[in-house]
């Protein structure tokens, strides 16, 4: 007589087979996935910095100080330093949105952060040279 399919005992040792493998593949992907949440944390810190520069650089030498031209989006600068959120930055072009809606988002938690507030400072050191401090508060804008 010509049986067709599998028995019982089959079915069990392919589950059986299929979980080990599971379990000795799960922990690399998982690994996998942290690793990449972290670069692209990495990632938007260091875009957030660049974005901070050019938005002090435009609010000093170029227009974005003007308010009939930029109303709310018009930046001050109050001696070397100037206040900006993350979602201010997006709506003016500077700084990519990374969620839906032209929002930020956290890449390790997903929570929006354009509301997170980042300040911009001037430094004229030897020889004229300019650098620019951004400080973005990690525990306000990350850890929440």
């Amino acid at each position: 007589m010509n049986k067709k399919g599998f028995t019982l005992i089959e079915l069990l040792a392919i589950i059986v087979v299929i979980a080990i493998v599971a379990v000795i593949v799960a922990p690399s992907v998982i690994k996998l996935f942290n690793k990449s949440k972290n670069k692209s944390y990495d990632l938007l810190i260091e875009n957030i910095r660049v974005a901070g520069e050019n938005y002090y650089q435009e609010c000093e030498h170029g227009d974005l100080s003007d308010t009939t031209k930029y109303g709310h989006l018009a930046c001050s600068i109050s001696g070397n330093t100037s206040n900006v959120t993350l979602g201010k930055l997006v709506e003016l072009g500077i700084l990519k949105a990374s969620g839906n809606n032209n929002s930020i988002t956290n890449p390790k938690n997903s929570k929006d952060i354009s509301n997170c507030n980042i300040t911009i400072t001037k430094v004229v050191g030897e020889h004229s040279k300019t650098t620019f401090n951004i400080n973005i508060p990690e525990e306000e804008c990350f850890n929440n």
